[in-house]
């Protein structure tokens, strides 16, 4: 079988088309919809705290679970409360998982 040689033209287009099949791809990945983490659980007989001022999801895991590591404690409140990134607003009510 004989080896395929592109001319330069040629290289320049097959790398051009493999930049926008990787760009179309990353763009359709960040613009997908976000169904694990925006479904909210049951809150029913959870504990809860109404964001103060200030207050970040960080810091509001770090205050009930002093002992863990606040990331995945973060996760687990932005699941139960249907949050789909990390921005809340002082005078909302989240609610925090079983165990804290």
């Amino acid at each position: 079988m004989r080896a395929v040689r592109l001319t330069r033209r040629g290289r320049i287009v097959l790398i051009a088309f493999a930049v926008a099949l990787a760009l179309i791809v990353l763009w359709l990945g960040t613009h997908a919809p976000v169904t694990a983490s925006t479904r909210p659980g049951s809150t029913a007989g959870l504990s809860y705290v109404t964001v103060g001022q200030g207050d970040t999801l960080w810091s509001i895991a770090a205050a009930v679970s002093p002992a863990d590591d606040p990331g995945p404690v973060v996760r687990q409140i932005m699941n139960l409360n249907g949050l789909s990134d990390s921005f809340i607003r002082p005078g909302v009510r989240i609610y925090l998982p079983r165990g804290l």
